[in-house]
């Protein structure tokens, strides 16, 4: 446990209903004390619970009414005592407790230092400390759920599980070969590939799912792609709720992409306007129609725009079959003119209209259910951590590298070292063997007050 008592405000900078300066160490009790007055009778102060009264200055000097909570260690965030003054929710008022308990011997509080203490003191693995700025910086419903699950230690739960079995492997490897000549029970070949087996299907059931990680923390990309003028810029200024993307009658309007991330029904969704596809001669479009390539290439859904005022051209046909293989919806626009295309067989379509906003519910359903299946069925944990899914790829190199050594030949030093490895780059994540600089870069990106 510190010695030393940090300080800092809480709550975001501005104004608000209230404001939280919060303290933490083994002295913050007596340095709160020094600066919370109650007027009616003596401060005795007992844990887990609220008192009423004033916050004063140097002087004594109320600054403002407050409320003082007492979470005593190490039943607290940080597992030392920590103390919260909730006053009212203004920049220079909060600005003020908090420089008169610096004055009174707390320290700023460096960013995310909370957060870190509570990881120091065995309150959190350093798998959960990144889950709560997961948290904090979630914009999905998706996101917030997974972030919840690896806070309650689903993800450390399944990486201390690994980690205990590749242990097991590596004591007895180890013992086998410091000690051959004792009556030490032998290792068998299968009894270690079995183990590795298993540590390996763990490993990748996690990797497998980094990908629908990554959706949820970044969302879905949604690109809108079509010839110019079928009423993509539209589609995405109805989808946003707002105009961001400019629309004329002119073609040829939208010379680069254009992105907007919103949140549909929960899912956390980039939309991305893109140039019309079209013969062009003009260099600025050209190169907008190569943007529009490049963002075909990383979208996960498709909206594939057609005009269907008008009968089909070689460049929808030629989207069509550029999109056949991709995950896509086909959207035939401008819905509220009453006019109907004939598309190829096979090919499902849905009716839009930007104007009467006939199909966007629909639409906005279908992309939910195609994100739903990204990220797999309720309750799925995912990695959406890069630093969590590097380590669990590198780890599962290792393992695989082991097994291979165990079937073909059982070189007990080559596995054994393989072993402690991935043993060690699984302690990683969990904070178990990972190195203070990398735990000061984590919690470096925290904000300060967390």
């Amino acid at each position: 446990m510190r010695r030393d008592v940090i300080a800092s405000i809480s709550t975001p900078r501005g104004e608000g209903g209230i404001a939280i300066v919060r303290l933490s160490g083994q002295g913050a009790l007596g340095v709160a004390k020094q600066v919370f007055r109650r007027s009616r009778q003596p401060f005795r102060v007992k844990p887990w619970r609220v008192y009423l009264g004033e916050v004063v200055d140097q002087a004594g000097e109320p600054l403002d009414e407050c409320l003082f909570t007492y979470f005593r260690g190490p039943r607290s965030f940080t597992g030392e005592d920590v103390i919260e003054l909730s006053i009212h929710g203004g920049s220079f008022v909060a600005g003020r407790v908090l420089e008169v308990l610096l004055a009174k011997g707390a320290r700023m509080a460096g960013p995310g230092e909370f957060t870190q203490r509570a990881f120091l003191n065995g309150r959190l693995s350093l798998a959960q400390a990144e889950a709560v700025i997961d948290i904090i910086r979630a914009e999905s419903d998706v996101g917030l759920k997974n972030a919840g699950r690896q806070l309650r230690g689903m993800l450390s739960d399944e990486i201390k599980d690994m980690r205990s079995h590749l242990l097991l492997v590596l004591a007895r490897l180890e013992a086998q070969l410091d000690f051959p000549e004792n009556d030490i029970p032998s290792v068998t070949r299968e009894a270690v590939a079995g183990k590795l087996t298993q540590v390996g299907d763990m490993l990748r059931g996690l990797v497998a799912t980094v990908h629908a990680g990554r959706v949820a923390r970044e969302g879905l990309r949604v690109v809108l792609a079509g010839r110019p003028n079928v009423g993509k810029s539209s589609l995405l200024n109805s989808l946003a709720g707002q105009e961001r993307a400019i629309v004329t009658a002119q073609p040829g309007t939208t010379r680069d992409t254009v992105e907007v991330m919103v949140n549909l029904n929960g899912v956390l969704v980039t939309l991305v306007d893109t140039a019309g596809l079209r013969e062009s001669e003009d260099l600025v479009e050209k190169l907008g129609m190569e943007r529009t390539l490049q963002a075909l290439a990383t979208a996960d859904i498709v909206l594939v725009l057609l005009d269907s005022s008008e009968p089909l051209q070689e460049q929808d046909y030629e989207l069509l079959d550029l999109t056949r293989e991709r995950e896509r919806i086909v959207l035939l626009t401008k819905a509220d003119l009453d006019a109907e295309m004939h598309l190829p067989a096979g090919v499902e379509r849905l009716l839009v209209s930007a104007r009467t906003k006939r199909g966007l519910a629909e639409l906005i359903r279908q992309i939910a259910e195609i994100a739903s299946r990204a990220v797999g069925g309720e309750g799925s944990l995912l990695v959406t951590n890069l630093r969590h899914s590097r380590i669990l790829i590198e780890t599962q190199t290792l393992v695989i590298a082991a097994l291979a050594t165990v079937m073909a030949g059982w070189e007990l030093e080559l596995v054994a070292t393989d072993v402690r490895l991935a043993y060690e780059r699984l302690g990683e994540i969990t904070g178990e063997t990972v190195s203070l600089d990398v735990v000061d870069a984590i919690f470096a990106e925290f904000c300060i007050g967390k």
